[in-house]
């Protein structure tokens, strides 16, 4: 049974990989092409930078992930409220 975790967890990270690798060449694609701005695409880079700035002051990868997370809700909060005030002003 653990050579069939391994063969799955290696599998995984394979995927992951190519998925990875199939992102960027069609973003920067996308990017030269002027489908997309480079603005639109780097935004979706924020919760590696947390992750990565995250790792560095901790050292362990589960607590920066845990770290990550309640970061990016608290973001997903205030952007979500941030929203819902700017229309709620421009209402009136």
């Amino acid at each position: 049974m653990e050579a069939f975790s391994q063969f799955a967890l290696i599998f995984t990270i394979g995927l992951l990989g190519i998925s990875i690798l199939g992102i960027t060449v069609f973003g920067l694609k996308n990017i030269f092409s002027g489908k997309h701005k480079l603005a639109a695409i780097l935004f979706f880079f924020i919760p590696a930078v947390i992750f990565a700035v995250a790792y560095l002051a901790t050292g362990f990868v589960g607590i920066a992930a845990i770290y990550t997370l309640l970061i990016m809700i608290g973001l997903m909060f205030l952007g979500i409220l941030v929203s819902g005030s700017r229309s709620l002003i421009s209402n009136f």
